[in-house]
């Protein structure tokens, strides 16, 4: 299982007490789930779990432009733009302001995000840099359909590995 950490302060990983998000979630759907304690069991929040609206899933593929030359008989495509790429980011733009009104508020002290390499990255851009901050550990895999007790080990295990890699 391959996680990555995002440097947790040093007062974040020796307070239990401190309240992490767990976020899962694909370029259709996101869940999120609360751990109040650290390595306490983790709580679905089912009220925020989000889906794409249809505008967001938009089409799939890519959308090409084709450049006629003036000179000769010679075309070639340009603006390649993947229209799949494109929903998904809308769609996890959404997902990042649900993630900066909590965060402004003080639902969260840290953040996991574990969703699909693309998607995670796609978040991760869209995240204001104050939220993106308390992002403790990520994982690059498909977790949205997983319930609250397997995210919880799956949450345990990228700590592991991340604390592995930050030891090593």
């Amino acid at each position: 299982m391959l996680a990555t950490v995002c440097q947790p302060s040093e007062e974040a990983s020796m307070d239990p007490a401190r309240t992490t998000w767990v976020v899962a979630f694909d370029a259709r759907q996101a869940r999120f789930f609360v751990e109040p304690a650290r390595s306490g069991p983790l709580r679905e929040i089912r009220e925020l779990r989000m889906s794409a609206t249809e505008e967001e899933r938009g089409a799939g593929g890519l959308q090409r432009a084709t450049v006629h030359s003036r000179a000769g008989a010679g075309r070639s495509a340009a603006g390649d733009r993947n229209l799949a790429h494109a929903a998904e980011a809308r769609f996890l733009r959404r997902v990042a302001t649900r993630l900066m009104v909590a965060g402004g508020r003080g639902d969260f002290d840290h953040l996991a995000l574990m969703g699909p390499p693309h998607a995670l990255g796609a978040l991760r851009k869209a995240l204001p840099a104050g939220v993106a901050a308390r992002v403790e550990v990520t994982d690059p895999h498909a977790r949205v359909h997983e319930d609250a007790d397997a995210m919880r080990q799956i949450l345990r295990e990228a700590r592991a590995h991340a604390w592995r890699a930050e030891s090593a």
